[in-house]
C-alpha cells in the first residue's frame, strides 16, 4: 500500500514539474516575442532616424550647390526659378529638422543616457544649422533684390564671396555634426542587433536547458516507470500462461479421466448440462436394441485372497484386468466396471455397431487365452468363468456423486446368470447370442438349465471360431 501511495505521490510530482516547465516555456517564449518585437520596432526607427541624416546631408549639399550657382552666375536667365528651388529647399530643410527632433524626442527604446546623448549631439548642431539656414535666406534675399534691377545695374556683390565662405564653414560644422549623429544611430542599431541575438541565444539556453531537465526528471523517470510496467507486464503475462498451461494440463488430465470412467459421447454431455450430475431427478438414459453383454468371473480369487497379503492380491488383479483392458480397446468394445474380481464389458453401445456379439465372443476367447499365459508368466493356475448375452439394454449415468456409466435390463440379468451358471475355463452363451454367432462360431448345445426368474433355457458353449472364418 505503502509503495503504490508514494508511486502515487511521485507521478503527481512529475506531473506538476512537467505543467510548470511548460508554463515557463511558453512564458519565455511569450516574453522573448515581446522583446523581440520591441527591439525590432526600436531598430526601425533608428534607421529611420539614420535616413531622415542622410536626407538633411543631401539637401545641406544641394542647398550650397544651389546657392554657389546664384552667386557665381548673377546673371543667368532662369535665376528667378533657381531662387523659387532654393526657397522650397530651405522649407524641406526646415522640415527635416523637426522630423529629427520628433522622432528622437519621442523613441521609447532609448534610455535616459542615450537621450542625453542624443540632445547634446543635437545641440551641438543646432548653431551650425541656425546659422547656416539664416546666411542662405541672406543669400537667397539678396539674389532676389540682384533678380528685380534692371539688368545693366546689375553687378557682383563682393560681398558674396564672404557668405559663401561662411557657408561652405557652417555647411562642414553641420555636415560633420550629421555624420557624428548617423554614425551614432548606426551603433546604437549594431548594438541593438547584438543585443537581440544575445537575447535569442539566452532564450535557446533556457529553453533548452528546460527541455534537458524536463529529460532528465520526467521523461527518463517515466521511461523506467513505463519499463518496470513491461517487466512487470512480462512477468504477469508469464504467469499467466504458465496458469493457462497448467489449467490446460489439468483440464487434459480431467479429459482423460472422464473418459476413462465414461465413453466420449456420454461425457460430453455430462459436459455440456452440469446439471444432469447435480440433480437426483434428471439422468442420462439411451435405450440399445442390439448389444451383446459379458461377463467374466476369475475363479478361486476369493479363496486366493486369504492366502496372500491384500497389496499382491490387488497387484495381481490389476495384472489380470489390465490385460482384459487391452484386449477391449483392441475389439473396440466398452468397458463398463469392475466388481471385486468380476469384469463386465459389453459391445454395441454407446456407438452402435452390426458385429457387436462378433466381437465380444472374439474378446472371450482372447480372454481365456490371456489367462493361460498369465498363468504361465507368474506360476499361478487361475481360470475365469465368462458368460455372454444378448438383446436389448438401457445404459446411462445415474445418481449425483461417484456416478459411473452402467448398464440395466433383463439382457443384463441373463448375462450375469449365464456367467454364473457357467463352469471354469469356458465361455456360456445364452440362446440369443448363439443365434447371432451360430454361422461364425463353433457351439456345444448344454442341456437345459433352471435360471431364477427364467425357468428352464437353452444355453450353448461357446468353443470357438468356425473353419470357415
Amino acid at each position: 500500500m505503502n509503495k503504490k501511495t508514494n508511486s502515487s505521490n511521485s507521478t503527481r510530482r512529475l506531473t506538476i514539474f512537467y505543467t510548470m516547465s511548460l508554463s515557463l516555456v511558453a512564458c519565455l517564449s511569450i516574453v522573448g516575442q515581446i522583446i523581440v518585437q520591441g527591439m525590432l520596432s526600436q531598430q526601425q526607427q533608428n534607421l529611420e532616424i539614420v535616413r531622415l541624416i542622410e536626407e538633411r546631408q543631401t539637401l545641406c549639399q544641394e542647398l550650397i550647390k544651389l546657392v554657389v550657382l546664384l552667386k557665381l552666375e548673377p546673371s543667368s536667365s532662369d535665376r528667378f526659378s533657381k531662387l523659387q528651388q532654393l526657397q522650397q529647399l530651405i522649407i524641406d530643410w526646415k522640415e527635416s529638422a523637426e522630423k529629427v527632433a520628433v522622432i528622437a524626442r519621442n523613441n521609447p527604446g532609448f534610455s535616459q543616457k542615450q537621450r542625453f546623448i542624443l540632445q547634446q549631439k543635437l545641440k551641438k548642431m543646432q548653431p551650425a544649422g541656425t546659422e547656416f539656414r539664416e546666411v542662405i535666406s541672406q543669400m537667397m534675399l539678396e539674389g532676389r533684390q540682384d533678380s528685380l534691377a534692371p539688368f545693366g545695374q546689375r553687378r557682383a556683390n563682393n560681398g558674396g564671396k564672404v557668405l559663401i565662405k561662411q557657408l561652405l564653414a557652417e555647411e562642414q560644422i553641420l555636415m560633420q555634426g550629421l555624420e557624428d549623429v548617423a554614425n551614432w544611430y548606426t551603433e546604437e542599431t549594431i548594438a541593438g542587433v547584438n543585443q537581440l541575438k544575445q537575447l535569442e541565444y539566452g532564450l535557446l539556453a533556457i529553453m533548452l536547458l528546460v527541455l534537458l531537465l524536463e529529460g532528465m526528471l520526467i521523461f527518463r523517470p517515466a521511461v523506467e516507470k513505463i519499463q518496470d510496467t513491461l517487466v512487470q507486464l512480462r512477468g504477469a503475462l508469464h504467469e499467466t500462461q504458465v496458469a493457462a498451461d497448467k489449467l490446460a494440463v489439468e483440464q487434459a488430465q480431467s479429459e482423460s479421466l472422464l473418459l476413462n470412467i465414461l465413453p466420449q459421447p456420454i461425457a460430453q454431455r455430462l459436459k455440456q448440462s452440469q446439471s444432469n450430475i447435480k440433480s437426483p431427478d434428471v439422468s442420462i438414459a439411451d435405450e440399445y436394441n442390439n448389444v451383446t453383454v459379458m461377463f467374466a468371473d476369475i475363479v478361486g480369487f476369493t479363496d486366493l485372497s486369504s492366502r496372500i497379503p491384500p497389496q499382491q492380491l490387488v497387484d495381481l488383479l490389476n495384472q489380470i484386468f489390465s490385460r482384459f483392458d487391452l484386449l477391449a480397446e483392441s475389439y473396440h468394445l466398452e468397458k463398463i466396471k469392475t466388481i471385486g474380481d468380476a469384469y463386465m464389458v459389453v459391445g454395441g453401445l454407446p456407438y452402435p455397431r452390426s458385429d457387436h456379439a462378433v466381437a465380444i465372443a472374439s474378446m472371450a476367447i482372447d480372454m481365456i487365452d490371456a489367462i493361460a499365459q498369465f498363468n504361465l508368466d507368474i506360476g499361478e493356475k487361475f481360470q475365469i468363468r465368462i458368460g455372454i448375452n444378448s438383446g436389448a439394454v438401457v445404459a446411462g449415468v445415474i445418481g449425483i456423486k461417484k456416478f459411473i456409466y452402467d448398464l440395466w435390463g433383463d439382457t443384463v440379468n441373463i448375462a450375469s446368470r449365464m456367467e454364473s451358471h457357467g463352469v471354469p475355463g469356458r465361455i456360456h452363451v445364452s440362446a440369443a447370442t448363439h443365434e447371432l454367432l451360430k454361422d461364425e462360431f463353433l457351439f456345444e448345445e448344454r442341456e437345459l438349465i433352471s435360471v431364477k426368474g427364467k425357468g428352464e433355457m437353452q444355453t450353448y458353449w461357446l468353443k470357438g471360431k468356425s473353419i470357415a472364418f
